[in-house]
């Protein structure tokens, strides 16, 4: 078990007090380690060419499907390009927030996760911080994807 995972794991177990719920984004291999607990919803969120997740146990789980790519950066590399076809979506995000919204009380955890945990699932979890006043771990959140961002904060304009 990564120490990343050991860390998260503990905070599951030791939700925070209060009413504020804690998210953290975590890797496709830690997130198919994880306690199946009630108090933790999931968003999965696969690359399009990759299987889903072994998530089996979690009551609430949202699966989702898009590509790793800054999609609104003007700049885009050739291969970026080739995959935005499959970039994420103004649905998407409104399909995350409407699991957000729809949680019991009990849940008092969301984990997301992606590939490598450092940049889909770094962004879901940064917008649902900006959006709901979660509580996270700023220091995990760097590599946000910018363009998953803004998305979810309901800006998909061009810059």
């Amino acid at each position: 078990m990564t120490q990343r995972l050991q860390d998260v794991v503990g905070k599951l177990y030791r939700p925070p007090i209060g009413q504020t719920r804690q998210v953290f984004a975590l890797s496709r291999s830690d997130a198919e380690r994880l306690p199946r607990l009630s108090s933790v919803a999931i968003i999965s969120i696969t690359a399009p060419e990759l299987p889903t997740v072994n998530l089996d146990g979690f009551e609430h789980l949202l699966r989702l499907s898009f590509a790793d790519v800054d999609f609104l950066n003007p700049d885009l590399s050739k291969r970026a390009k080739e995959k935005v076809v499959h970039s994420f979506t103004a649905e998407q995000a409104c399909l995350i927030r409407s699991f957000i919204e729809r949680l019991p009380d009990t849940v008092v955890s969301v984990v997301v996760h992606c590939e490598g945990g450092y940049s889909r699932s770094c962004a879901v979890a940064l917008g649902l911080h900006r959006l709901y006043g979660y509580s996270v771990e700023m220091e995990h959140l760097v590599q946000a994807n910018p363009s998953v961002v803004r998305v979810m904060m309901g800006d998909s304009r061009r810059p």
